[in-house]
């Protein structure tokens, strides 16, 4: 397939597209989009044949930050009303075996209108589709993707299990705690579902570790923590959660966030300060430089434009001065669906 479908939040458009376009000049892959302003899609389209294949599978998920899933595509499938299963079965001839088949819009209330549309077709199409043999148990990996724009069109494509979201529309959707402080809690908690794997939670988020939440106030983040019987040192001059401080696992340190120093080295650090970008990725390489923690959560705070080369800048600010200090770490990063005008990143030291 030569074409790349990314869904990615609404008003993020130009951010996807220029992250994409990097990623694929470094395949030696030159390409063009046009993107829709709050579409929640680009696609970014080659003339090279195998072009989409070859830069997904270059690529890891945690390190696109504004793509929520990646698709491999050909041209834009147009129907007739009533024809829409022949339409698409007829456009599948082409693609892999695949185990399953998912159908999806863009996360926008002009696309959530199809979602009628889609429960309707849903089941004439997996019909079409097992009837065909384009479903194997075999296909381990492989997904096929209908992605409606209109009610007469459709992308449909192919995702790879090593480069792609498990949720539907890319949104892991998470409900709010009945004591959660603020709704912020739901930032952290997607970003520790998102970047730490379920078989290493043992060993990277247990009871009895020491963390710092710099910029706590009223305890969203903290309280992630402290679920999880983590210790949690909360630096802010503003209030905290009673509820939290009652746990006897908070200990309020009314400081600056940008002048704290921990009193111990601590196992994870993190941070949802409002300042600009770069001022925070100093401040965390300053930490991990320090050896004050081994692993790191925060957010960057977007500016109007050029977020995408922002961030860039903030992320290569961030490994210059760990490779500085020759320091060994894997990071990751994302704009997760909890996030709005920031994205976060994970940083933990070898």
């Amino acid at each position: 397939m030569k074409n790349i479908l990314i869904y990615c939040r609404p008003g993020f458009e130009k951010d996807a597209l220029a992250e994409i376009t990097d990623k694929a000049a470094e395949c030696g892959i030159y390409g063009y989009g046009v993107p829709q302003e709050s579409s929640g899609f680009i696609v970014f389209n080659t003339d090279q044949q195998d072009a989409a294949e070859t830069i997904i599978r270059s690529l890891s998920f945690n390190h696109l930050i504004f793509a929520r899933q990646i698709v491999a595509v050909n041209d834009v499938v147009d129907f007739e009303q009533g024809g829409r299963v022949q339409a698409l079965l007829e456009a599948a001839r082409d693609l892999p075996l695949a185990e399953d088949i998912w159908l999806e819009t863009a996360d926008t209330n002009e696309a959530k209108a199809l979602s009628g549309l889609i429960k309707k077709i849903q089941k004439p199409l997996l019909g079409a589709w097992k009837k065909a043999g384009l479903l194997r148990k075999k296909a381990v990996g492989i997904r096929h993707h209908v992605f409606f724009m209109e009610g007469n069109q459709a992308y449909l494509g192919v995702s790879f299990d090593s480069c792609r979201s498990e949720f539907p529309m890319g949104i892991r959707r998470l409900r709010f705690p009945a004591k959660g402080p603020s709704r912020s809690t739901l930032k952290l908690e997607e970003a520790l579902l998102q970047f730490v794997p379920e078989d290493k939670r043992e060993r990277d988020l247990h009871d009895g570790m020491h963390a710092v939440d710099l910029g706590a106030c009223p305890g969203g983040w903290t309280y992630q923590f402290v679920v999880r019987g983590i210790h949690t040192y909360a630096v802010d001059n503003g209030p905290m959660q009673k509820e939290l401080m009652a746990t006897g696992l908070v200990s309020h340190m009314t400081e600056d966030g940008f002048k704290f120093e921990p009193p111990v080295k601590v196992d994870w650090m993190v941070c949802d300060m409002v300042e600009r970008p770069i001022l925070v990725a100093e401040l965390m390489a300053k930490w991990l430089c320090e050896g004050w923690t081994q692993r790191t959560i925060f957010n960057l705070k977007l500016p109007m434009k050029k977020r995408y080369q922002e961030v860039v800048q903030c992320l290569e600010l961030i490994a210059g001065q760990l490779s500085q200090h020759k320091l060994r770490y894997d990071i990751q990063y994302k704009h997760l669906f909890h996030d709005r005008e920031e994205i976060t990143v994970c940083i933990m030291i070898k």
